[in-house]
């Protein structure tokens, strides 16, 4: 997600956290997740344990990527867009998160990997269903905002579930195809193809 306007320090903490992250993963790929513990990961990157559940809570959590919030920046821009039908709100929540992918593209390799141990290792796949849920969360809080309802209001709920799970499903598509060779490597066309499909299936 965007940096803009991060001061030094929270430029910083980014930087750790990401370190951190990186670390859990490779550890987890070079010697299987089961035996990788918190200490050897603060070790490969030079922090102590406490440091590492500053910005942790365990293992599963430090191998996921991605944000457990909607950034305040980008859910002010959503609200400030004001009062729509359902429909178009819908349509304005996932052209910004196909938009901040453009901006801020993952790596297929790491996305691959991490989908990978969510899918064989259970503890994983609770860390990032939790994550997800969060994050989702935070969405319907913005939607609930711009329609003047409740967050866990039906409306507010579904459609912060839909559009990620468009997110979601545009960007495992695209850790399971091959990469391409002669173009981009990005997972927007993937998004873009499973926002398309839902657009589609709501219409119909």
């Amino acid at each position: 997600m965007s940096s803009t306007g991060e001061g030094l320090r929270d430029r910083r903490r980014r930087e750790t956290r990401r370190d951190i992250h990186a670390a859990a993963l490779r550890l987890a790929r070079e010697h299987g997740f089961d035996k990788i513990t918190v200490d050897m990961i603060s070790a490969e990157v030079g922090v102590s344990p406490r440091t590492f559940f500053n910005y942790f809570p365990s293992k599963e959590d430090a191998v996921l990527l991605g944000p457990a919030q909607l950034p305040p920046p980008l859910a002010e821009e959503f609200v400030a867009a004001g009062a729509a039908p359902p429909q178009d709100v819908l349509a304005d929540l996932t052209r910004l998160l196909v938009r901040d992918l453009t901006e801020n593209p993952p790596d297929r390799e790491e996305m691959h990997g991490i989908f990978e141990l969510a899918h064989s290792h259970p503890a994983v796949l609770a860390a990032m269903l939790a994550r997800f849920d969060g994050f989702q969360r935070s969405i319907a809080d913005a939607v609930a905002e711009r329609l003047g309802e409740q967050p866990d209001d039906e409306v507010p709920s579904l459609i912060a579930a839909l559009a990620l799970a468009a997110i979601r499903n545009g960007l495992e598509r695209w850790t399971r195809d091959e990469p391409p060779t002669d173009e981009d490597d990005s997972p927007v066309p993937y998004v873009e193809r499973s926002v398309e499909l839902l657009r589609g299936l709501l219409a119909a």
